[in-house]
């Protein structure tokens, strides 16, 4: 869950990254805390043990740290893999009605990971030669799942309940907005329709009482006519 400025949407893209920096990602520490279990603890919870050349999962923002300070090594994400991407590719051009499942902030980490630490070349030491592929896969991966939404956009033609699974935080904060303000619209269409459905039958029922009332005051006077 993403959370923006007092709760409200769209988030900036300030914030976005911000929230993804606590998603997980695997380090190979060059050290060993002297802390009970070695290991850390941070106001997101325990990560540990931190002990020489053993693979530990922490958030992306203790991971840069670290680097930083050359206590560790970063590994690229499994999902980063570039066969792996080539795959998820394939689907998503595959399957218009469905969506890869991916980690919710696959955009912003990619994005972290590719720019951040370039005086020490980082991304060069996560994906190696792979680098330049891996890139443009992930961009592929996105512009093709951007496409499907946009495309499924255009079919809504009235309020209904739409569910996109496995949708990521900056492609949910893109149309967030649009699809928000179009079942609103939507439904205050319905509202006007729905009033003025029923004022026209209320008008259809008072004519039908005085066409009644006609009648009656009539009866009266034809029977009068009868009788002489």
């Amino acid at each position: 869950m993403a959370y923006c400025r007092q709760g409200q949407w769209p988030c900036t893209p300030e914030e976005m990254h911000f929230n993804a920096k606590d998603e997980l990602i695997t380090i190979v520490p060059n050290f060993s805390l002297p802390t009970e279990n070695a290991t850390a603890t941070c106001i997101g919870g325990e990560f540990g043990p931190f002990q020489p050349n053993r693979e530990v999962a922490v958030p992306l923002w203790l991971a840069h740290t670290l680097w930083k300070r050359k206590k560790c090594t970063i590994k690229a994400p499994d999902w980063m893999n570039a066969e792996h991407l080539d795959a998820v590719l394939g689907l998503e051009r595959q399957d218009a009605s469905a969506f890869q499942p991916l980690p919710f902030h696959y955009i912003e980490m990619a994005h972290f990971l590719f720019t951040s630490g370039t005086d020490g070349n980082l991304p060069q030491e996560v994906f190696g030669d792979e680098l330049a592929r891996v890139k443009d896969l992930v961009e592929l991966v996105q512009k093709a799942r951007m496409n499907k939404i946009l495309a499924g956009l255009t079919t809504l033609q009235s309020a209904m309940t739409v569910k996109l699974n496995h949708l990521a935080a900056m492609e949910i904060n893109a149309v967030r907005p649009f699809f928000l303000g179009s079942l609103d619209m939507f439904w205050k269409f319905q509202q006007m329709e729905e009033g003025a459905i029923g004022g026209t039958q209320g008008h259809g029922g008072s004519l039908g009482s005085g066409q009644r009332q006609q009648q009656q005051q009539q009866a009266p006077a034809r029977q009068l006519r009868a009788g002489r």
